[in-house]
């Protein structure tokens, strides 16, 4: 059966509206059903029968599993550094363990729901970064009702609760900083189109472009051309140096792409940020340890993690709460690859 004809799954609200009390009472008497009196634990009992509802987390004989399903597009692992999407899952398994409920890794497949999603067991999805086929599964478990906390992407119009980086005002930024040195040629270097994430700092950039008016040349908005090689902004860079007049400064709108186009520059045996100046995003490890350590902006990806376990415990134990968009501060932070040089 293809997933658009799954039928919505009834949920404890629904349970609760038939049996005409309130959702505490049935979580209550999914608990500890002794402290439920027998007559309300009957009309509970009859609704859920109804309703074909079986409560989440439960296997098909009733034992409770207490677990989540931490859902991740598998080329993400590779187009984003361990240390940003590794700092974020382990803080959702600390998190996770002060709760006393364990978490289940999976890949995002296209078109499949996963199997402990399908057959009940886990109590809800944790879906980490965006792209197409992420964003559909996202709608599928979203009318199915299932518990559900985006991070590091969102849905404009999916009324999901999500966990972000500020993206946008973290390159704004970076590019701020550029014309504040000075510079007037600065390049863009941009990533893939089918992350949020991604398009989201690039607005950024574009929108400081304009409010400084220091446009970027066209010439000197670099899209991604790097798919299916490991040195993201590499080929980018290149590119760039090819020029007549090459850029000044470049802002590339992932440390990896960064990282990638400082090998280019040092292989065209120029200097940074003497011949050119470099900033990146994500603050990873590699960049703080490059040569020269590479200016990036940082983000509390602990504070990410937590957020997320958080709002999805607050579903799981039906917390009415309004979807929300969790946007976490951004800030510079400075080292070799720029300080102290203007033009």
């Amino acid at each position: 059966m293809a997933l658009s004809e799954r039928t919505q799954r009834a949920t404890i609200r629904d349970v609760a509206g038939e049996a005409g009390v309130s959702t505490s009472t049935v979580s209550l008497f999914y608990q500890a059903p002794e402290r439920v009196a027998a007559s309300t634990r009957e009309r509970i009992t009859a609704a859920a029968t109804k309703l074909g509802y079986t409560p989440r987390g439960r296997a098909s004989n009733g034992v409770r599993t207490g677990l989540f399903v931490l859902l991740i597009e598998e080329l993400s692992l590779s187009a984003f550094p361990e240390t940003v999407y590794g700092a974020i899952i382990r803080s959702i398994e600390a998190q996770a363990r002060k709760h006393g409920v364990g978490m289940l890794l999976a890949t995002v497949e296209s078109g499949r729901i996963p199997q402990s999603v399908r057959e009940n067991q886990a109590q809800g999805v944790i879906m980490l970064g965006g792209c197409p086929v992420n964003d559909a599964l996202a709608r599928e478990l979203a009318a199915l009702r299932t518990p559900l906390v985006l991070v590091d992407t969102y849905i404009p119009d999916l009324p999901v609760t999500s966990v972000v980086p500020d993206n946008e005002w973290g390159a704004y930024r970076a590019y701020q900083y550029l014309v504040e040195l000075g510079h007037t040629r600065i390049a863009l270097i941009e990533g893939p189109a089918k992350y949020r994430t991604l398009v989201d700092r690039r607005w950024g950039a574009l929108r400081a472009a304009e409010e400084l008016a220091v446009p970027i040349r066209p010439e000197y908005r670099q899209q991604s051309i790097s798919s299916g090689y490991p040195q993201k902004g590499y080929r980018e860079m290149q590119a760039l140096l090819s020029l007549d007049e090459m850029p000044t400064a470049v802002f590339a709108v992932s440390d990896r792409a960064a990282l990638g186009a400082l090998d280019a520059i040092k292989e065209a045996n120029l200097r940074v940020p003497e011949d050119i100046v470099l900033i990146g995003f994500d603050d990873d490890a590699a960049a703080e340890y490059s040569t020269p350590a590479l200016t990036s902006v940082h983000y509390n990806r602990e504070q990410m993690g937590a957020i997320a376990l958080e709002a999805l415990i607050a579903q799981i134990e039906g917390i009415p709460k309004p979807p929300i968009r969790h946007v976490v501060p951004s800030e510079l932070v400075l080292r070799a690859s720029t300080i102290g040089l203007s033009r």
